[in-house]
C-alpha cells in the first residue's frame, strides 16, 4: 500500500512540475528537383550535365533530400518550473534512413531575487541562438525552406577550421554528441530594461592537441570543455547581445549585435564578430572578422522585403608566415566541387582557395496575393573581394535568382515551386595562357510540406 501511495505522490509531483503543457509538432517535407540541368564551359570546351543536381549543390544518385531539409518531429513538455524537449530529424528520403538527434534537453527554474534563474542541460545540433537577431521571419515564405534565404548564419562566410561561421550558436564548436549545460539569469533593471546573463560550457569538445610542427612531440593534452557566455539587453528602443566563446585552446570568439527600433515596420540588426587565435610561436596565429547587416521592411500589409549583407575577412597564414586565406562556403551557386574549373584549379569551394575577404548579399521579397497564394523572389550574390598576393586568378561573383510561388491548402500545408537560376565565372592563369571558365545552372525545385 505504501508503494502505491508513494508512486501516486511522485506522479502528482511530476504532473505539478510540468503542469501538463505538452506540445507535439511534425514538419513533413518532400523535396525534389522536377528538372535540373547544368552547363560548364572551360576555355573552348563546353559540357552539358543533366542529372539530379540540387540547386544548392547537393548531389546524389536519385532524388536525394539534403539533411538540412529533413523532416522533423518535436515533443515539448513544459511547466512553470521545469520542462523537457525531444527533437528528431526524420531522414526518410535519404540513402541512409533513420533519425538524427537535433535536441534532447531539460530545464528547471527558480524565482531568485529580482529575476529568474534557469538551468538547462542536454544535446543540441544547433545551440540556443536567439532567432530574433537572425531576422528570418520570412524564411518560411518559400525560399526553399530557408536553404537559399539564409545561406549563411551570423558570423563569417569564410569557411575553414575556425568556429566563427555560426557565432550565436552557443554549442558551435563541440561535436554533435557534446553535452551542453548553461545557467541563464534574467532580471529587470529600472523601468522596462531587461538583462539576461548566460554562462555555459560544452563538454567533450576538444580533441587531443599536439605540436604539429614537432613530429617528436609526444605530449598529449585533453580539453574536456569549452566556455560560452552571452549578455543580452532588452528594452523598448534597443535590443543587444554580447557573446564570448572559448571554442578551442587559445581561440577567442567575441560578437556584438544591436537591434535598434527605428520604425514599427523595420526590423534591423547590425553588428560583427571576431575570432583571434594566439599561437605559441611567432607564426601560425590568425584573426578572422565578420560584419553583418540584416533588415526586414514591411512595405505594405502584403509585401515585405528582407536584406542580408555580410563582409568577412581573414589574415590566416601558414607556418612559413605566408598568407593562405580561406574558402567560401561549398555549394554556392551550384558549385559543388564535383565540377571544378580545372583539375587542381581555382574552385573557390576547394582546398586551393586563397580568399582573404568576401561579401555575401541576399535580397528577398514576399508578396501575399491571397490566403492561398504567395509569390517570392530571392536574389543572392557572393563576391570575392580580396585574395592572397600569389593568386593570379580572377574570380567573378556567384549569383542566384529564384522566383517562386507557394500554394497553401491551409496555413501549415503548402506546395512550393520555383525556378532556380545560378552561375559564376573565373579566369585561370596558367603558363599556356588565360583560361576562362563559367557555369550556368537551371533547376525547378519543388517542396511538398505539411506541418502539424
Amino acid at each position: 500500500m505504501k508503494k502505491i501511495v508513494s508512486a501516486a505522490l511522485v506522479g502528482a509531483m511530476v504532473a505539478s512540475a510540468f503542469a501538463a503543457d505538452a506540445k507535439i509538432t511534425l514538419n513533413y517535407r518532400t523535396k525534389l528537383d522536377a528538372f535540373s540541368a547544368r552547363k560548364v564551359e572551360v576555355g573552348d570546351t563546353t559540357t552539358h550535365v543533366k542529372e539530379w543536381l540540387d540547386w544548392e549543390g547537393y548531389t546524389g544518385a536519385g532524388k536525394q533530400t539534403p539533411t538540412n531539409a529533413a523532416d522533423s518531429f518535436k515533443f515539448v513538455l513544459n511547466g512553470e518550473n521545469a520542462g523537457a524537449t525531444l527533437n528528431l530529424n526524420v531522414n526518410a528520403n535519404t540513402a541512409t534512413q533513420g533519425f538524427t538527434l537535433v535536441e534532447y534537453s531539460a530545464w528547471m527554474g527558480w524565482a531568485l531575487g529580482p529575476g529568474k534563474l534557469t538551468l538547462r542541460s542536454g544535446n543540441w545540433k544547433d545551440g540556443y541562438a536567439d532567432g530574433a537577431y537572425r531576422v528570418k521571419k520570412d524564411a518560411d515564405a518559400g525560399n526553399a525552406e530557408g536553404l537559399d534565404f539564409e545561406l549563411n548564419k551570423l558570423g563569417t562566410i569564410l569557411k575553414g577550421t575556425n568556429k566563427l561561421d555560426f557565432i550565436d550558436d552557443l554549442a558551435k564548436g563541440g561535436n554533435q554528441n557534446a553535452l551542453f549545460s548553461e545557467a541563464d539569469y534574467g532580471f529587470t533593471v529600472g523601468d522596462g530594461v531587461n538583462l539576461n546573463v548566460l554562462l555555459g560550457s560544452v563538454y567533450n569538445a576538444f580533441d587531443t592537441v599536439k605540436d604539429a610542427d614537432d613530429p617528436k612531440d609526444t605530449t598529449t593534452t585533453y580539453y574536456d570543455a569549452f566556455f560560452v557566455s552571452r549578455l543580452q539587453l532588452k528594452m523598448d528602443p534597443l535590443n543587444a547581445e554580447l557573446i564570448y566563446k572559448l571554442p578551442a585552446p587559445k581561440t577567442h570568439d567575441i560578437a556584438l549585435y544591436f537591434m535598434p527600433k527605428i520604425l514599427d515596420t523595420l526590423t534591423l540588426n547590425v553588428g560583427g564578430a571576431l575570432e583571434m587565435y594566439t599561437a605559441d610561436k611567432e607564426k601560425g596565429g590568425y584573426t578572422d572578422w565578420a560584419f553583418d547587416l540584416r533588415a526586414r521592411f514591411q512595405a505594405t500589409d502584403a509585401l515585405s522585403l528582407t536584406l542580408f549583407t555580410n563582409i568577412s575577412g581573414t589574415n590566416l597564414e601558414n607556418a612559413k608566415g605566408e598568407k593562405v586565406g580561406r574558402n567560401v562556403s561549398k555549394g554556392v551557386a551550384g558549385r559543388d566541387g564535383k565540377y571544378g574549373w580545372v583539375a587542381g584549379g581555382a574552385n573557390l569551394g576547394g582546398a586551393n582557395a586563397k580568399v582573404t575577404s568576401a561579401m555575401w548579399n541576399n535580397l528577398s521579397a514576399r508578396l501575399k496575393i491571397s490566403d492561398l497564394l504567395t509569390a517570392t523572389l530571392n536574389v543572392g550574390l557572393v563576391t570575392p573581394l580580396g585574395k592572397v598576393d600569389n593568386d593570379d586568378n580572377k574570380y567573378g561573383p556567384e549569383w542566384r535568382v529564384v522566383p517562386a510561388v507557394q500554394i497553401y491548402a491551409s496555413s501549415n500545408a503548402s506546395i512550393w515551386a520555383g525556378i532556380a537560376l545560378s552561375g559564376n565565372s573565373v579566369t585561370i592563369k596558367s603558363a599556356a595562357g588565360d583560361v576562362d571558365g563559367s557555369s550556368f545552372n537551371f533547376d525547378i525545385p519543388v517542396i511538398f510540406r505539411v506541418k502539424m
